[in-house]
């Protein structure tokens, strides 16, 4: 199980979303599918998903780290 940061990019207008996980593929899965069932918590990410659609988002890996070191990158990168 790998740990660390990660974004959600708009390819369109190159806007990110910035966060960490102990599980990045758990990850991923339930930020779309919550993004899909217009149930996301971060309401400008799902604004702006349902105005350029789910072909425009991608989910990237930025960095591997221990979970004790998580949040503290996260807030380095946002």
């Amino acid at each position: 199980m790998l740990s660390g940061i990660y974004e959600i990019r708009n390819i369109y207008n190159g806007k990110i979303y910035i966060g960490s996980t102990n599980n990045f593929n758990i990850r991923k899965s339930t930020h779309f599918r919550d993004l899909r069932k217009n149930k996301h918590y971060n309401s400008k990410l799902q604004n702006a998903w349902n105005k350029y659609g789910e072909d425009y988002f991608k989910f990237n890996i930025l960095e591997l780290s221990t979970p004790e070191n998580n949040l503290e990158l996260e807030q380095l990168y946002i």
